[in-house]
Parts: C-alpha cells; structure tokens; sequence
C-alpha cells in the first residue's frame, strides 16, 4: 500500500512538473447527458439492489465446486496464511476509496493540466458509466455460475473462524459467488476507462492515468487473491472484463466526433483485421 501511495505521489509530482507549453486541442467526444446520465443512475441502482437482494439471489450451493491445478496453486502460493483478513480489509479500502478516487481525480486533473477544465464533468461520467456495465455484467454472471468460493472449498478456518480485531466473516450467502472478481472488475474498468478517455482526449497525463490505474487494479487483484476470496481466474477473468469495458465503453460510444479533431491531434484508435485462424487486433496512437 505504501509503494501504491508513493507511486500516486510520485506520478502527480511529475506531470505537475513537466513543461508548460500549450496543449494541443482537445478532441470533443461523442455525449449525450440525457443519455449517459440516466443509464450510469439506472444501472448504479439496479446493481445496489441486486447486492442488497444477494441472500435470495445467490445460488443455494456451488454449481461450480470443482478446483483446478492452477488456481490451486497459485491460492497457496499467494495467500496470507493466518492473516486474510488484513489483505480482505486492504482490498476494500484500495477498490471501495483508493481507485475510484484515483481514476476520477487523475481524469479530472488531467483535463486541468491541459486547461481542459470544461472536459471534467463528461470525462467522470463516461469512465463512472463503463465501470457501470462491466458490474452489471459480473454481477449477472456471479449468480448464474455459481462457483464456490476457495475459503469455503478449502474449509479455511482462518476465515470462517476467525475472531477478534480484523475479523471479517463472510455471509453464508456469499459463499458461491467467486466468478468472477467483482473487485478486480471494478479496479480494472476504472483504470481502463480512465486510461482511455485521458488518451482519446489527448492529455498530457495520459501516460500517469493508465499507469496508476493499473498499478491499483494489479495490487486489487493479488489481494483478492490473498484474502482467500477469489481465485486466480476468477481475478483474471475480471481483469480482462474490466479492462475490456473500460476502453470499449468509451471506444464505441464516446469516440472523437468526426471531423473536430485535426490529423496532428493526440489520440488513440482499435483496428481489427482478418488473420489466419481468427483475427488480429492492434492499438494505435499516444498514450
């Protein structure tokens, strides 16, 4: 936690102290607030009230019990034997405060830096909507799967026992909804988002956005990891979920308008073009 906290100070110091000059014009995205406004409330409250309804949604027991060798052991490899519920507690507090508040403060003080200030209230709103529906989609899929999670397949008394300071006992409901990271979802989708919005627009701190996030999203994940609440795939799956909201979001729908922003203006584009077996995707642009 403290190398992500010097990280954080680290990378404002830095940009905060990079050359003054102009920026170059930034590019006006594709929103519509009566829209994107709306769908981020509708969907933020749909997956508020699916959370509170968890004891009658969630899955009687496992329908995934099963453990392969893989997340077998990498879980012994990584988890705090004796202690989860510090890395439980530290995991909350980096994804519920310390990312959220990365990625949105770091949008918005990149828009600053670029004397973008008007840029502020869509860019928040389009990486808050893509976090949005990668929730909404992990929530739907943790109730129709049905995996148990590997405290309670591994009967880990650490957790299921635990007592005194730091004890964080799941609920009984809670105990077959590990597919996938909910977590490493959120942490992931916020980063991405942030990291693309900051690279369409073409700001300075672009750069800063995508490598804080990540840096965030990665300590998320090897926590979940840690706590004994997730599984590697389940933290992998929700990093690429995440990761793929976050930048398709705002990709697909929020992209540059046509014909605003000038052929030397910073940004970046997906392209995908046929291969042999499948297809071959690529990125392009400054980051």
């Amino acid at each position: 936690m403290r190398a992500v906290l010097a990280a954080t100070t680290l990378s404002a110091l830095l940009v905060s102290l990079s050359p003054a000059g102009a920026a170059e014009p930034s590019p006006e995205l594709t929103f519509v607030p009566e829209v994107d406004l709306p769908l981020t409330v509708v969907g933020g409250a749909a997956w508020a009230a699916s959370e509170l309804a968890k004891k009658g949604l969630a899955p009687d027991a496992c329908r995934w019990c099963a453990v392969g060798p893989l997340d077998a052991s990498v879980r012994d490899a990584l988890l705090w034997s004796g202690n989860p519920g510090t890395a439980h507690d530290v995991s909350n507090v980096t994804v519920l405060a310390v990312a959220p508040v990365s990625a949105l403060g770091l949008t918005a003080f990149a828009a600053w830096h670029d004397g973008r200030t008007e840029n502020m209230a869509a860019d928040l709103l389009i990486v808050t909507e893509a976090m949005v529906v990668a929730m909404g989609l992990n929530q739907l899929t943790k109730y129709a799967v049905g995996r148990q999670r590997p405290y309670a397949h591994f009967e880990n008394p650490d957790v299921l026992y635990c007592e005194g300071a730091g004890c964080a006992r799941p609920l009984p409901h809670d105990d077959d909804l590990s597919f996938f990271s909910g977590h490493s979802t959120a942490a992931f989708s916020l980063a991405a988002a942030s990291g693309t919005v900051a690279s369409m627009r073409g700001y300075r701190a672009a750069p800063w956005v995508w490598a804080q996030g990540m840096a965030l999203a990665a300590l998320s994940g090897y926590l979940r990891i840690a706590s004994d609440r997730h599984y590697f795939t389940d933290v992998l799956t929700g990093a690429a979920l995440g990761s793929a909201a976050g930048v398709l979001i705002p990709y697909l729908f929020h992209g540059p308008r046509a014909g605003v922003a000038g052929p030397d203006t910073r940004s970046f584009r997906l392209s995908l073009a046929p291969a042999i077996g499948g297809a071959r995707a690529g990125v392009a642009g400054t980051f």
